[in-house]
């Protein structure tokens, strides 16, 4: 068994004081809402000193901000590290994980209550909106590899593409908070696989689009 140095316990010390945090953030922000959480509350509830927050974040709202955008973590991460030919699949994945179950989860909960705290809170809306932009500039990313690697269409803009992948699955938690019945998971995974479906290359369009795009730059 390969025995682990001092040295790298430390530097991972950092990400898992963070994920204390978030998840005491997390559980306070369910609990009371924005308001009824101080910084001292979710310190005593990490078990960790106030110091430490702010040696993790500058303020509430940043911390605020860092727990909402857990709820599209887990789809964006498997966006982001997909595979050549799986960006289709991993995309109706989180498409229809986002519509599944009665209730939202804490994390998807605190996404939506985040939203509306931001128009009211300048900080807050800077925040939450740093904190998405990095989540969404991974899936455009990932769309934009599956470009070059032939496997969705190149006449469509890589930045409208990732936008409306990315907030989807956001106005599927919005229906849900607000008591909506929508389609079974069927049906609307049918929806998402034909959208998907526009989105991929034809046989052979690969090709073609390619030696249009040649003979259009001689």
């Amino acid at each position: 068994m390969p025995l682990r140095s001092p040295a790298a316990g430390r530097r991972r010390q950092p990400e898992v004081t963070r994920d204390r945090l978030l998840a005491a953030a997390v559980d306070l922000f369910a609990e009371r809402g924005y308001d009824g959480v101080r910084v001292r509350d979710i310190a005593d509830r990490a078990g960790v000193t106030t110091g430490a927050i702010y040696a993790h974040y500058p303020d509430m709202a940043a911390l605020l901000a860092d727990a909402a955008g857990r709820a599209v973590d887990h789809a964006v991460q498997a966006v982001a590290h997909v595979g050549h030919g799986e960006l289709g699949d991993a995309l109706l994945s989180a498409a229809t994980s986002a519509a599944a179950g009665r209730r939202l989860s804490r994390e998807q909960a605190l996404l939506l209550e985040a939203i509306v705290a931001a128009r009211r809170e300048p900080t807050l809306r800077q925040a939450l909106s740093e904190v998405l932009r990095e989540r969404f500039e991974l899936v455009r990313a990932a769309v934009e590899q599956a470009r070059e690697d032939g496997e969705l269409r190149d006449d469509l803009s890589p930045d409208a593409v990732a936008w409306f992948l990315y907030l989807a699955p956001i106005g599927l938690l919005t229906g849900r908070a607000a008591g909506m019945t929508g389609p079974n998971l069927d049906e609307l995974r049918a929806v998402f696989e034909a959208v998907v479906a526009g989105l991929r290359l034809a046989p052979g369009d690969g090709g073609d689009r390619k030696s249009a795009n040649r003979d259009n730059s001689c």
